[in-house]
């Protein structure tokens, strides 16, 4: 029977640029991130993942010890890439956008909002496994 972790937030309603909370997912096979945002939000967020045994700090820069990288995500309304060192760009129209993540293995998930200048942002992540 499919697994539903139940949705989680990596940001809440935040206002600044920031890491958010990152989440260890490596019994789960599937990842969908819902992106919202309100107050005419203008920012660019970015998906991170990382094989590490030990969480990465996703606020740090990559290193040989500090093992992450921007991962691509897939558009659930058009199923278009989104290259990860791209990332998503908001400019002043509030939406709901829905990602997919390619897991493919991957241990720990988070995200990086930056260049925000206006507006409030959401992301919530929801994990199933495959069993």
């Amino acid at each position: 029977m499919r697994q539903y972790a139940g949705e989680q937030f990596i940001f809440s309603a935040v206002t600044a640029t920031g890491t958010g909370t990152a989440f260890y997912v490596p019994d789960f096979m599937h990842l969908f991130f819902i992106l919202s945002s309100a107050s005419s939000a203008n920012f660019t967020i970015k998906f991170q993942g990382s094989y590490s045994d030990s969480a990465p700090n996703f606020s740090s820069a990559q290193s040989n010890t500090n093992r992450w990288d921007y991962v691509q995500v897939r558009d659930m309304q058009n199923n278009s890439a989104i290259d990860g060192d791209t990332g998503v760009a908001f400019a002043g129209t509030d939406d709901v956008r829905q990602f997919e993540c390619n897991v493919n293995g991957l241990k720990w998930i988070c995200a990086t909002i930056t260049a925000r200048s206006a507006g409030a942002i959401s992301l919530r992540l929801q994990a199933f496994s495959n069993n």
